[in-house]
């Protein structure tokens, strides 16, 4: 599990860190989001960040010596059918519903079909048919259907959301069977990263995608966490106003919100996720557009600390993920735990909000419960179809296995 949770460290500082920082240095900063340019602001969101996370490695190499990997504990191939129900099923509402436009205005919220998707997580689905079921799966056939399904719905991150299964797999006993497919996948699949972005820009509604220079700055920008790392501490720096950002990111606020997305009804007055109002904090968008558009932006988890509580913010990141690894260790010998915690690490680095990591871990604890239930109805209908082919020969049950 140690080696899972340093890979994806490692991705967030290489994808989202490095690979821009290289690019600006070569090419020059061009932002995405504003038109405010402070390199000041810049490099010390490169220094907080990199610094952090690379703290984190090193503690976890130094004082977490041993290591563990999870075996796989359910029968057959079960999960194989909820999974690619849940990808079809989260692909026609997400259709019906409108497409990205009703994304955006907020259309889908409090529907039936969002209602059921809580169940269906096709993510943690995913992690539980490759790594927790002890029959192997076609992986290359999963993780198209995967890739399809997050561009199709007008994600940009297909192709790459795939290097969280390849890292998140080697906590794993199973990764075996997988890792070199994946590996394969992941290296000819890069080469088409870039064309699923501009699909998935399209499909959003932004029809002026042209030229070379444009995408490849649009590409950088989105997978750069230092622009919008930039623009709070260059806020910070000049002392202008962050009371929105301390009132929206309060803990008791985020608690409330989490409450609310529990029970049914509205208890406390109404609000959207704290990353809605990162436009209105540093943007100029109005508390109005965000609310009923979403606009979600989100800061990564060292400089959110370092918001709250400055340089000490290093120390706390490097305790929030030792404490995430001793809490993996503490459920080791329950492999569907470990799915919940593990798919919700990197949001918990690079997407940091207290409610959208809740969200994450209640859809995953709901579609880990409803899997369990599942598999009890599958384990009897394979003991009634056992019972139909002892009195009847002719009855095959090998496609339900």
């Amino acid at each position: 599990m140690k080696k899972a949770i340093i890979a994806i460290i490692w991705y967030v500082l290489i994808l989202h860190v490095f690979i821009p920082c290289i690019y600006y240095l070569c090419i020059g900063f061009t932002p995405v989001y504003s038109d405010i340019i402070d390199y000041n602001s810049l490099y010390k969101a490169a220094f907080l960040i990199i610094f952090s996370l690379l703290l984190s490695i090193v503690v976890l190499k130094i004082c977490i010596k041993k290591d563990f990997v999870v075996k796989p504990i359910v029968d057959g191939k079960p999960i194989n059918f909820l999974y690619y129900f849940s990808v079809l099923f989260k692909l026609g509402a997400f259709y019906a519903n409108g497409g990205f436009q009703s994304v955006i205005e907020g259309g889908s919220s409090g529907s039936l079909t969002n209602y059921i998707s809580l169940f269906l997580n096709p993510f943690t689905l995913l992690l539980l048919l490759l790594f927790i079921q002890k029959k192997k799966s076609s992986v290359i056939k999963a993780i198209l259907f995967y890739v399809m399904y997050i561009t199709l719905s007008g994600s940009r991150s297909g192709i790459i959301s795939i290097f969280f299964v390849f890292f998140i797999g080697m906590a794993f006993e199973g990764f075996k069977h997988y890792k070199s497919k994946l590996q394969n996948f992941l290296k000819y699949g890069l080469l088409l990263a870039p064309v699923l972005f501009v699909y998935a820009t399209i499909s959003r509604g932004f029809d002026e995608v042209v030229g070379f220079d444009f995408i490849i700055n649009q590409i950088v920008g989105r997978m750069s966490t230092l622009e919008t790392s930039m623009l709070p501490l260059y806020y910070e720096s000049h002392n202008l106003d962050l009371s929105l950002f301390y009132l929206k990111y309060d803990i008791w606020h985020q608690l409330k919100l989490c409450i609310d997305a529990l029970l049914p009804g509205q208890i406390f007055e109404f609000d959207v996720m704290p990353n809605n109002y990162y436009r209105t904090m540093f943007m100029g968008y109005s508390e109005s557009f965000v609310i009923e558009n979403y606009m979600s932006i989100n800061f990564t988890l060292p400089i959110y600390l370092y918001l709250k509580y400055s340089y000490l913010g290093v120390v706390l990141t490097v305790f929030y993920i030792i404490g995430f690894y001793r809490l993996l260790v503490f459920f080791k010998n329950r492999p569907f735990a470990i799915i919940i915690l593990l798919s919700v690490f990197y949001d918990l680095i690079y997407f940091f909000d207290w409610v959208m990591v809740f969200m994450q871990l209640y859809s995953a604890l709901l579609t880990i419960l409803f899997v369990k239930g599942f598999i009890v109805f599958y384990k009897i209908m394979v003991k009634i179809l056992q019972k139909l082919r002892f009195s009847n020969p002719n009855v095959e049950i090998d496609n339900v296995r």
